[in-house]
């Protein structure tokens, strides 16, 4: 009684046509090595862009090489099959360095790298734009964000695959030839406990001296020293001064 039951609900015609959708994959995976670099791109459109950039573009064609993902793209005012069939994918080739040998009909199910990279792309710019007249403008910078990403399925990022090494923003070559200039006029100082030391005036308070108020005053004693480059002092009549004070603000005093 029960197999009949399963036969009949089988068999329900409402049952049939609302049922979800089948997802398992028919046919075993077949994994496509790339010959040479570069050798295996995917390319998609993104658009009609509403509304239009301030140079009159409303199409986004981005291409990605499958295996490091590395990402191109650039943006047109009109996009037609004649031009995605003749001179814009030549021109595209031609600027991106892609050989073209043959190519396969468009199927979302397998162009799935694209099209995430096209849903990236699209949430990076705005997040970028101010104005969004001016979107195109912002298109290298976020082509450098995505390259720059690390994926969790190569456990790196795609500039890395390409050129073997993380690029460097030019701010970080400035902070390293600022590094290297602050660090030549660094002066170590070394105190010990009993040296005799002068500390600068740091009090913002008017002096009666006026411009002949000097830097620094003291003597002061060095009853200990920490690691972290500060120090506790007393005076001369044996007070402890009430908190410790950096070093950089302490020279040594000669007698």
């Amino acid at each position: 009684m029960e197999s009949d039951c399963c036969k009949y609900v089988k068999k329900c015609h409402k049952c049939q046509i609302y049922a979800d959708k089948i997802h398992v994959p028919l046919t075993l995976l077949n994994v496509i090595s790339s010959p040479w670099p570069f050798s295996m791109w995917g390319i998609d459109m993104i658009g009609m862009i509403e509304p239009k950039a301030s140079n009159g573009h409303r199409f986004i064609l981005v291409a990605i090489y499958y295996f490091t993902k590395w990402v191109e793209a650039a943006s047109y005012a009109y996009v037609i099959k004649q031009n995605l069939n003749n001179k814009m994918m030549k021109d595209l080739f031609d600027d991106f360095k892609i050989e073209h040998n043959n190519s396969s009909p468009y199927r979302p199910k397998k162009n799935w790298v694209v099209e995430a990279a096209n849903k990236n792309i699209k949430k990076i710019i705005q997040k970028m734009v101010v104005s969004y007249k001016y979107w195109h403008e912002m298109l290298p910078f976020s082509l450098h964000v995505y390259r720059t990403f690390v994926f969790t399925s190569t456990g790196t990022t795609s500039f890395s695959l390409v050129y073997g090494m993380e690029s460097v923003l030019p701010v970080e070559l400035y902070q390293k030839r600022m590094k290297k200039a602050f660090d030549k006029k660094v002066g170590t100082r070394v105190f010990r406990e009993g040296d005799l030391v002068l500390k600068k005036i740091l009090s913002f308070n008017t002096d009666s001296r006026g411009k002949w108020t000097p830097n620094c005053e003291g003597a002061c004693v060095v009853k200990r020293d920490f690691s972290s480059g500060s120090l506790i002092l007393i005076t001369m009549d044996g007070k402890e001064l009430p908190r410790p004070l950096n070093d950089d603000i302490i020279r040594k005093y000669f007698t």
